[in-house]
């Protein structure tokens, strides 16, 4: 596979967009300090799981007897847990007992699943399966590049989501309404992993012809 389908491919599965907009709805608490801190951890900690897929991620499902498609149910599922609970936990903005975020974050949720997403690591396990051992330059190239662009994004959210005021620093407004968004379409995301997954198995049949809802042409025409 060429360097620049890698490339983007791990753009969309391994990029910092789900993850930029959870961290700005929810660190602009944090003293700058701590939000820079969790912008690397959680891009470095991504930087070491995708990193041992890379190098041995073949290795790894063949040792535990995993199955790409089984990585595929299982990732899923965890992910469209997550994004449930984004999309329908109960809204303690307002709350000012409520327990807020603090830097562990940068583990879970930011470094896994949201960097180190499940479909990020299906896709470095292929690539790395397809490559064989001697041939992941183009991977190795690729990962570098993402997660460089990932770091640059998530430092930059550092340093602009916080304000003077700390009343103000809640993550409320229009990061909370994206949040909300890109949670519905995580929760979208790992329903198609979890049916790639079961397609695998040929528990349900090959997706038909994408169609564009409610224009669907009616039999006989």
């Amino acid at each position: 596979m060429a360097f620049s389908d890698i490339l983007i491919i791990l753009l969309i599965t391994a990029g910092a967009t789900k993850a930029a907009a959870y961290f700005a709805a929810n660190a602009a608490h944090l003293t700058l300090a701590e939000r820079r801190q969790v912008a690397i951890q959680s891009v470095g900690i991504q930087a070491i799981v995708l990193s041992i897929f890379v190098f041995r991620g073949p290795n790894i499902l063949e040792l535990f007897h995993v199955s790409v498609e089984a990585l595929e149910v299982a990732g899923g599922l965890i992910l469209l847990l997550f994004a449930i609970g984004l999309v329908l936990g109960e809204d303690h903005s307002a709350d000012e007992n409520a327990p807020k975020p603090t830097t562990a974050m940068a583990t879970y949720p930011l470094a896994v699943p949201l960097l180190a997403s499940p479909q990020a690591i299906v896709a470095i396990t292929i690539f790395s399966t397809t490559a064989g051992f001697g041939n992941r330059g183009p991977i190795w190239l690729a990962l570098g590049a993402i997660l460089a662009f990932n770091l640059v994004v998530m430092l930059l959210i550092a340093q602009f989501i916080g304000g003077k005021d700390p009343a103000k620093k809640s993550g409320g407004g229009g990061s909370a309404i994206l949040l909300r968004v890109v949670a519905l379409l995580l929760a979208a995301l790992a329903v198609e992993i979890m049916a790639l997954g079961l397609r695998g198995y040929g528990i349900i049949p090959e997706k038909p012809p994408a169609k564009v809802a409610g224009l669907a042409k009616p039999a006989g025409h």
